[in-house]
């Protein structure tokens, strides 16, 4: 993640000799450390599990791709071909994770190969949008992708109470995964912008455009039915009553509110 921000921000601002020689070490070492390392059991993002992760994986490879761009713009070839074939091949080994009968990419391959209860998880489809590709296949314009949404989705309005009476402009509020002990389990603010924000960046290249954004909205419209008045944005919304839980002022709480409008604000005017 830190190799894809500091090539955007590489390419958008014009940084003295210094600041610009510090960054690309950083980047070197990013690109070079990712590509050596992909294949190693790692944690997730949650810090619950040790394994193969679809999150990490999939960003790593968007890193590669476009740190192969990086290098070649700079005549680097090998390195530029190096993170070419090892972006291709992570992203070979992510079409692995598809459970074609369940209808959804896991999230998970377990260091010891043993059965998660956490396979189907948010966290594949934070991939897509921090990933921030635009290829057929683990992104936002993948059927498989969005048949994994499609399964959150009633994973969590048939796990949460407060989605059971939601009224049809309400998405529903949306967790981690089944069986979430972590305080009340969910929901949680940055799940539920999350699926908002997918939905947004597919409609930007979807014909049914009109009906993502919709869909969008109804988890916008969910966030703010459990927004207090003063705006703060806690971790998690109880799954019961909606109160705020867990964590104060969560950072990730408003940098995924951000990310979403912006998100939408690429498909729909301002103001609108």
């Amino acid at each position: 993640m830190r190799a894809i921000t500091l090539l955007q921000w590489r390419g958008t601002v014009r940084l003295d000799d210094e600041l610009a020689a510090q960054v690309d070490a950083l980047l070197r070492a990013d690109l070079r450390f990712s590509l050596q390392h992909w294949r190693d059991a790692s944690f997730d993002i949650w810090e619950e599990e040790k394994g193969l992760h679809y999150y990490t994986l999939r960003v790593a490879a968007r890193a590669l791709e476009n740190g192969a761009d990086w290098f070649g713009q700079r005549g680097e070839q090998a390195d530029a071909s190096a993170c070419r074939a090892g972006a291709q091949a992570i992203l070979s080994t992510l079409d692995g994770f598809w459970r074609e009968d369940l209808q959804f990419y896991k999230s998970r391959i377990l260091e010891s190969n043993a059965p998660s209860t956490k396979e189907l998880d948010i966290s594949v489809i934070f991939a897509a949008i921090h990933a921030g590709a635009d290829s057929a296949t683990h992104s936002v314009r993948d059927p498989r992708m969005h048949a994994t949404l499609a399964r959150l989705e009633a994973l969590f309005d048939a796990e949460y109470a407060i989605n059971w009476k939601r009224g049809a402009a309400r998405g529903p509020a949306m967790g981690r995964y089944v069986g979430d002990v972590y305080y009340s389990g969910g929901a949680y603010y940055f799940s539920t912008l999350a699926a908002a924000e997918f939905c947004f960046r597919a409609a930007a290249q979807s014909p049914a455009g009109q009906q993502l954004i919709e869909r969008g909205d109804a988890f916008l419209e969910t966030v703010r039915v459990y927004t207090p008045p003063s705006g703060e944005l806690s971790e998690q919304f109880d799954q019961h009553t909606g109160v705020q839980r867990s964590a104060q002022q969560l950072a990730w709480s408003y940098a995924a509110f951000i990310s979403c409008t912006h998100a939408r604000r690429q498909v729909i005017p301002r103001g609108e």
